[in-house]
């Protein structure tokens, strides 16, 4: 740290208060967020991209670029002023174009690592201490010490489990450094959490996670210990009371829904309700805007009306995100939005498969894929906390040559 420059000593101290910030307070994520940028004209300076990944991640951020630039034109095109639609990028699609403006920063190994660790350790830390709450009987299941938990305090688990997960399976030996973590955070998710994305999330994560590490996984001892693994989780998550009651409550409210009249639907005020009424309203914007639709400007006010339309009074009417990313980059930017939405998330991909780091590759293999599901009822760009943390995850994961993540040099990093 004594032999960075100033900015590089400022933006790790920034970055530092935004992983400690960003699950508890969305006026301290703003600033920290903020601080950070005015570092990069100097991180800017003199930055070269590294030649071996200079094609691929110019590619990644031509990609989120365009995609901004994009939005941009579907509100000029929809008859905006151009500051008004200036305005909608900026805060439509300010986390995606942080990661250009950060990503100097965090091609640098050290900080790109302190950024992590911060990130995590105040997950793992928030995590424990409100599943002791819960266990004492001072917090009911699914409720939070903090007001700000966000909804995808489940999956960032999930995430994080994966990735410890694939820490210690890098190692030689076993490490309890590794496992107590991990242990307090499946806990939490099944006791403390009722975030029924997450349960969900865990199962096809094990899945993807090890078809991604079937070399190791399949062959001698690792097998047993993947079976005993995933057969332990399997049994706590199946023997859950919270578990239970939550997936019974979901599949009892995709039965009222499927049950119900056009406009009991548009008034469904159940959590699977809302969101399966949500994909309604918001396909039919869609199938009538499908190429360019119809710009983030006018969106909210046409998923309103087409609810309306279908006998929807309730509070759902003022609903102006879908909670499915899918939907919602198509009614407000169409096909070619979509596209270049899937095409920033596939290059994500390619640009990890060159990472010699295993942990580094897998790591953001396996987000990349939490967050392609998570968007499916939820969203992770367009929100604030969940934008911020994918902002996070993509720069600590891309930007660094290698994170020296694997063996012992990860837990020397941690410390």
């Amino acid at each position: 740290m004594n032999f960075l420059p100033l900015h590089m000593k400022l933006a790790s101290l920034f970055v530092v208060g935004l992983g400690l910030a960003l699950f508890t307070t969305v006026a301290g994520t703003n600033i920290m967020v903020l601080l950070l940028l005015l570092t990069t004209p100097w991180a800017w300076g003199g930055f070269k991209f590294e030649d071996t990944q200079k094609t691929e991640t110019l590619k990644f951020l031509g990609l989120i670029v365009a995609i901004c630039l994009w939005d941009l034109t579907c509100n000029l095109i929809a008859g905006h002023s151009w500051l008004e639609a200036s305005r909608a990028v900026v805060h439509d699609m300010r986390t995606f174009g942080f990661i250009v403006f950060l990503w100097p920063l965090f091609t640098n190994v050290s900080f790109a690592r302190l950024a992590m660790w911060a990130l995590f350790g105040m997950v793992i830390a928030l995590a424990t201490a409100n599943l002791l709450l819960v266990l004492i009987g001072y917090l009911p299941p699914g409720k939070y010490f903090w007001p700000t938990a966000p909804h995808m305090y489940g999956q960032t688990l999930v995430g994080l489990i994966f990735l410890l997960a694939q820490i210690q399976l890098s190692r030689s030996k076993f490490s309890w450094q590794l496992a107590v973590p991990m242990l307090l955070l499946i806990a939490s998710l099944f006791i403390a959490s009722e975030r029924r994305t997450g349960y969900l999330q865990l199962a096809a994560g094990f899945i993807v996670w090890s078809a991604l590490n079937y070399k190791r996984l399949f062959v001698g001892k690792y097998k047993w210990w993947i079976a005993f693994g995933g057969g332990a989780v399997f049994v706590a998550a199946a023997l859950s009371p919270v578990v239970q009651s939550r997936m019974a409550m979901a599949l009892v409210e995709v039965n009222q829904y499927l049950g119900q009249s056009s406009i009991e639907r548009a008034n469904n005020a159940t959590s699977v309700g809302i969101r399966m009424q949500f994909y309604v309203s918001a396909w039919a914007v869609v199938i009538e805007h499908l190429w360019i639709g119809v710009g983030s400007i006018d969106f909210p006010v046409l998923f309103q009306q087409m609810n309306a339309g279908m006998g929807g009074v309730t509070n759902l009417a003022v609903f102006t995100n879908p909670h499915n990313e899918y939907i919602y980059i198509l009614a407000t930017k169409g096909i070619v939005g979509l596209v270049l939405y899937l095409a920033i998330f596939g290059q994500a991909c390619r640009l990890a498969m060159l990472k010699k780091d295993e942990v580094q590759r897998i790591g953001l293999l396996v987000f990349v894929f939490l967050f392609m599901l998570s968007i499916t009822t939820n969203s992770m760009m367009i929100d604030m906390e969940e934008g911020h943390f994918t902002m996070l995850i993509l720069l600590i994961f891309l930007a660094p040559l290698n994170l020296n993540l694997t063996g012992s040099e990860s837990m020397a990093a941690s410390s």
